[in-house]
Order: C-alpha cells, then sequence, then structure tokens
C-alpha cells in the first residue's frame, strides 16, 4: 500500500485520526515507515524498548504476556502508543497473527509532528483516555 490518498482515507476512519485534516496525515505519513510481517513473526519481542507507535493497515496481531492473548488489534488498529510517547522496556510481545502490513512512527517523529499538528496529540490524548476508562471500568 504505498498511495498516500490512500493511507490518507484510511487514517481517517482510525477513531484516533478522524479529526485530523487531510493535511495533517499527509505530513504524518510522510515520516511513518511501512513494514510487512509474516503471519507467526514476533514484531515486539518483551524486554525490548520499544519507541514506537504502530498502525495496522492489514492483517491482525496479538500481544501477549508470553502466555495468554491480552489484547488484539487488526485493521486500522493502533499498538505502542504508550510506549512511543515514553520508550521503555516491554513486559509483552507483538505477534502477527495474520500476514500483517503496519505504518510504523517512532517516539522522536510523533513528537514532532504533534508540535506541528495539534490534532495528532489530541487524538493520541483522546484514544489513551478512553483506554484508561476501559481500564478502570474492568477494576470496578
Amino acid at each position: 500500500m504505498n498511495f498516500s490518498l490512500e493511507k490518507v482515507l484510511l487514517l481517517k476512519k482510525i477513531p484516533v485520526f478522524s479529526a485530523v485534516s487531510e493535511s495533517a496525515l499527509s505530513d504524518f505519513i510522510s515520516v511513518c515507515e511501512e513494514k510487512a510481517f509474516s503471519k507467526g513473526k514476533v514484531i515486539l519481542h518483551a524486554g525490548q524498548t520499544n519507541d514506537s507507535l504502530y498502525i495496522v493497515l492489514t492483517g491482525c496481531v496479538q500481544v501477549t504476556d508470553g502466555k495468554d492473548v491480552l489484547c488484539e488489534a487488526g485493521a486500522q488498529e493502533i499498538f505502542g502508543e504508550v510506549s512511543a510517547l515514553s520508550p521503555y522496556p516491554l513486559t509483552t510481545q507483538v505477534v502477527a497473527v495474520e500476514d500483517s502490513v503496519v505504518l510504523c512512527i517512532t517516539h522522536t517523529r510523533l513528537y514532532e509532528i504533534m508540535a506541528l499538528h495539534t490534532e495528532i496529540a489530541k487524538g493520541i490524548i483522546k484514544t489513551l483516555a478512553n483506554r484508561l476508562k476501559v481500564l478502570d471500568n474492568r477494576h470496578i
């Protein structure tokens, strides 16, 4: 998937980017790297320091603690957003459970693009807040 307009339209469908302008998304895509992973490939290893946010374009990945599946991210979903904001060694691993293509943006690039386009930062903050609400509701 190389066509930038196609990626912009795809990202607009993802809640984190739904309120972001097309020009800001185009700038965002320009600093991302597209990566392909075959089924079964470990994308992120436990113990590895992750500094990137990933957007699943096609396929599906699972986040596991080594024995249990903690969550899945399919097409038009993101993962790695917390460690992209504050890199740290992972306690989980991420594995492609289908052939998958992702967009990847590093910590440094993410902060640069959020400074230029605050609507991207707002979308990420809103996504993190929603995930915290879900976790909070699980513990009630």
